[in-house]
């Protein structure tokens, strides 16, 4: 398991393409803290967060990966710097240059969370969903999650649309002629574990799939339900279930997701059945890592990989739900891809039969030697400054 767990991961023999843009593309910031000594300015900024304070106060906001400009008068117009330092940041991303009065703010900290959507194609669900995300209120700490899109597919074609909405971005490279290895289909267990391994940490995570609406309150929502379950592991929506969309009702909003602020009705969705096992989950990194984190080696091509994951979650604690506040998650209609893999039913069997079969000690060891073996991968990164972002 652990040998051909390692060659998906770390592509030893199935020479899986990846990038990492949040270290070669770069990203917007997602915040300016000024320090200077000038009394300060009143101008319009709405690009993102802005902060003040002087040499020797600490630091305001709380995202470590905001950008510190030390300003003086000499420097000439504040706002033509900051505008000018968003664009060149886009460039330069982590670069340290004489004349940009800049540096990266690292810390040990994470940041509080971050969402990690997977995709093969499905542009017309990707940007609403996107746009959704980016446009509800803003969670506690004052700005939006880091959005990372993991793309597999044969192809990079959402690149474009990460740089848009300001995303981290991964391409995993997709060999449609092998559908019987792991990458020779669509593999969101895959993407999941490339994203938590190889992309900037966080403390909680949301994997979201790339159709789903969420609420516009939705972050202040996902907060009292964690305080009140106390839970490492949210399911982050009520009913069991996510309200699906009847095409009609898909395209509107579609067309607008604001609508997604009106009460859904019942004829807009189909009958809902309970026990969906994924979707979107919110979880906290200790918890993906004590679950061992997803089975790309098992589980692939819109396989049962979600209720697999689920499965394990459930030996760590019980499924805390979000049911008080509840919160309504809105999927936009597509057609099913799961009638397109021919292993399917062999890949139920396993997670159903054979995994569920097992006695509760004979999965928590299976789980802990997944845990290990993600820990050892991360610090082997760290140790080569890998994940460092």
């Amino acid at each position: 398991m652990s040998e051909n767990y390692l060659k998906i991961i770390q592509n030893t023999t199935l020479g899986t393409l990846l990038t990492l843009p949040h270290k070669h593309l770069g990203a917007y910031p997602t915040g300016f803290v000024v320090r200077t000594e000038e009394p300060i300015p009143s101008f319009p900024f709405t690009v993102c967060p802005l902060f003040f304070c002087k040499p020797g106060e600490s630091l305001p906001g709380s995202n470590p990966h905001d950008v510190l400009v030390n300003y003086s008068k000499e420097d000439g117009n504040l706002e033509t710097i900051l505008y000018t330092l968003w664009e060149m940041y886009k460039e330069k991303h982590l670069e340290q240059t004489p004349s940009s009065k800049k540096r990266y703010v690292a810390t040990d900290s994470k940041p509080p969370r971050k969402i990690i959507i997977p995709c093969l194609g499905r542009k017309h669900n990707l940007i609403p969903t996107l746009k959704r995300l980016t446009t509800i209120d803003k969670p506690v700490e004052g700005y939006h999650p880091q959005i990372c899109i993991v793309e597999h597919s044969p192809f990079p074609e959402l690149e474009s649309i990460a740089t848009q909405f300001n995303c981290e971005y991964l391409w995993l490279l997709l060999d449609p002629q092998n559908p019987e290895l792991p990458i020779g289909q669509f593999n969101k267990a895959l993407c999941y574990d490339k994203a938590f391994l190889f992309t900037s940490p966080a403390e909680w995570y949301l994997f979201h799939d790339n159709d789903i609406l969420v609420p516009r309150d939705f972050w202040s929502r996902v907060d009292k339900n964690v305080e009140r379950t106390k839970t490492k592991f949210l399911q982050p929506y009520t009913y069991r279930s996510l309200l699906n969309t009847v095409p009609e009702i898909a395209d509107r909003l579609r067309a607008n997701v604001d609508l997604a602020d009106q009460p859904m009705l019942e004829d807009m969705y189909y009958p809902i059945i309970e026990g969906a096992p994924g979707g979107s989950l919110y979880l906290h990194r200790t918890r993906y890592l004590e679950a061992g984190g997803h089975d790309p080696n098992y589980c692939w091509g819109y396989g049962p990989e979600d209720q697999l994951f689920f499965n394990k979650l459930k030996l760590l604690e019980p499924i805390a739900y979000a049911d008080d506040p509840p919160i309504e998650m809105i999927h936009l209609w597509h057609e099913t891809a799961q009638k397109n893999n021919p292993f399917r039913w062999d890949m139920d069997w396993f997670v159903k039969l054979f995994f569920e079969s097992k006695h509760v000690q004979e999965k928590m060891a299976f789980l802990q030697s997944k845990q290990k073996l993600l820990e050892l991968i991360l610090e082997e990164l760290e140790n080569t400054g890998y994940s460092k972002g």
